[in-house]
């Protein structure tokens, strides 16, 4: 399916964050089904995260906490990544922004006690995706990703948005034309 066929091409930044979302809560309605994305989709977010800075940088099993050009791969994924936010709004992009900082000062600690970071991130990252199966399945709808691979990217906005309902207000918000940029 190509990227016109979906409805929220052409639409304002500010719509196509609210279509995304919603997009996302139409196979998100079961409480059980959110109670595991509250959980699941932090660690998948952050497991994927530290996993990409970590793998893509050839640091493998290292435990290796200084900083190097090994940051650079995942570095330039995490820019692109915040890219498509703020194609969504300035706002999504500052929240996520602030998320990706907070799992990459977990990943430094980590590294800092030497823990194995990454079978660690391994194992959190499969557990939580059988959470995500096990919710939908409850569900008895197919993830959203499914119709489109954008919606892995929306998730973490989903679980936000759900916990603090105040940042759905905040990120919706258009007092100017200047947010939708």
């Amino acid at each position: 399916m190509g990227i016109s066929s979906h409805s929220h091409v052409g639409l304002g930044a500010q719509a196509r964050l609210k279509e995304s979302l919603a997009h996302y809560s139409a196979s998100h309605r079961h409480p059980d089904n959110i109670r595991l994305h509250l959980i699941c989709v932090p660690l998948i977010f952050t497991a994927t995260l530290i996993l990409v800075w970590r793998l893509l940088g050839g640091q493998g099993m290292s435990s290796e906490p200084g900083a190097g050009l090994w940051m650079l791969p995942g570095g330039l994924l995490t820019l692109a990544a915040l890219g498509f936010y703020a194609r969504l709004s300035w706002r999504a992009s500052l929240v996520m922004l602030v998320w990706s900082l907070i799992s990459l000062a977990a990943m430094f600690a980590m590294l800092g006690l030497r823990w194995p970071v990454v079978p660690l991130m391994v194992a959190i990252f499969l557990l939580a995706w059988v959470g995500q199966i096990i919710g939908h399945r409850l569900e008895g709808r197919k993830p959203a990703f499914l119709d489109d691979l954008r919606q892995l990217l929306i998730g973490p906005l989903f679980v936000l948005v759900e916990l603090f309902p105040d940042l759905r207000d905040w990120l919706l918000a258009s007092k100017t034309s200047s947010d939708d940029a």
